[in-house]
């Protein structure tokens, strides 16, 4: 009669090769590399102008207030002159609120 171990454990060896390197396989085959990110959502320039206007222009806090907004590649740039300092904080909230918005240059002063 001949050994049943000597049989079976190059049997489970070649077995357990054979599953391990389809695992690689598969893993390679679905690198995160290869697989394309979901694109985000692009918000262009003009619509986070006139996001920030609107909230801006909208707000009683801020009747009287002489503010210009420019956004160049979603940089925000606030000049101009309000009556109080509050007013600065709250443009600048305003402005960070809207979707976008990569940076606020606040330059507005109070008069």
């Amino acid at each position: 009669m001949f050994n049943l171990c000597k049989l079976t454990t190059p049997a489970i060896l070649f077995m357990s090769v054979f599953v391990l390197t389809g695992c690689e396989n598969y893993a390679e085959r679905t690198h995160e590399s290869w697989i394309e990110a979901p694109k985000g959502i692009d918000y262009d320039d003009s619509t986070i102008y006139a996001r920030i206007a609107y909230a801006v222009n909208t707000d009683p806090d801020l009747q009287g207030s002489d503010v210009e907004i420019k956004v160049d590649d979603g940089k925000v740039l606030l000049t101009g002159t309000v009556t109080n300092n509050h007013h600065i904080t709250r443009i600048n909230m305003l402005s960070w609120m809207v979707d976008g918005v990569k940076d606020v240059d606040n330059q507005v002063i109070v008069r």
